[in-house]
């Protein structure tokens, strides 16, 4: 699976990071229902998992394209 693969339905990093930052805006806001609270943290979470794992194959993709040209350097 390549780095800009992601599951059917699940949002990019862009995407996640930037309903994760409005989340957090809203936790913040006095305003917050707290009936709502659990299930918009629930989402917080699943966001944040989204968001690493994105990282995490950027990362793994960008250390295989170094060895390859490593390799090829010597």
């Amino acid at each position: 699976m390549s780095t800009t693969d992601q599951q059917p339905g699940q949002p990019g990093f862009g995407e996640s990071l930037a309903e994760l930052e409005a989340i957090v805006a809203e936790l913040e806001s006095s305003d917050l229902d707290v009936d709502h609270l659990a299930s918009r943290v629930e989402r917080a979470s699943e966001l944040v998992r989204i968001c690493r794992d994105r990282l995490d194959r950027a990362r793994y993709s960008v250390e295989e394209v170094l060895e390859r040209t490593e390799d090829e350097g010597d």
